[in-house]
């Protein structure tokens, strides 16, 4: 039941700074007393430390790559995940107190394999900002797409000009991982899928 002057004292207690406590009112609470917290309690303390969310995105990626490796109608499901998890490992023995890969990346190249399952496997590698950097190499084509933590991705497609040999055609732009395929069909891709 609603009990206002136990919601006034309350109130009062938590806008008492920490000095203001007679016993260790706030510290120390009784048994019939509710521990009462107050902000100035925590000082200059972050709650959330830089090592709990180095965890916590490292958990977020090897679940990712989990899923990945799980997700049987993507072909090549083994082998990107084997790849990843390289990547991931070699991120974190370089430097221990990386994320190893950017989760929303991760994500992002995630979505993408789920919209196209049947795609060979490109060659992956991570940019210096953690992200996922993906090509897929033919005998005179290159289609690389670079996965951005926020949903888009930048890429760029060279192929032979076919008016003009000795010349390529490049084509490049920033679409979204669900568009991508869609966004350079013009370019005939054809030749990356199974």
């Amino acid at each position: 039941m609603f009990d206002p002057v136990l919601v006034e004292e309350n109130i009062t207690v938590l806008n008492k700074a920490p000095w203001q406590f007679q016993n260790n009112q706030c510290n120390n609470p009784t048994v019939n007393q509710p521990r009462q917290f107050n902000i100035n309690d925590w000082g200059n303390e972050d709650p959330f430390t830089q090592t709990d969310l180095i965890i916590t995105e490292e958990k977020h990626v090897q679940e990712l790559i989990y899923q990945i490796r799980k997700t049987q109608f993507i072909s090549n499901c083994e082998i990107l995940a084997t790849r990843l998890l390289k990547l991931l490992n070699a991120e974190k023995e370089e430097d221990p107190i990386s994320f190893g890969i950017s989760v929303e990346s991760l994500r992002n190249f995630y979505n993408f394999l789920l919209l196209n399952t049947n795609i060979k496997s490109p060659a992956i590698s991570l940019t210096p900002n953690l992200n996922i950097y993906v090509s897929w190499r033919s005998e005179k084509k290159v289609f690389s797409v670079h996965f951005l933590p926020k949903g888009d991705v930048h890429f760029i497609f060279f192929k032979p000009n076919l008016r003009h040999p000795d010349l390529k055609i490049r084509i490049s732009g920033t679409a979204t991982s669900d568009t991508i395929i869609e966004t350079v069909s013009l370019a005939n891709l054809d030749w990356i899928f199974e």
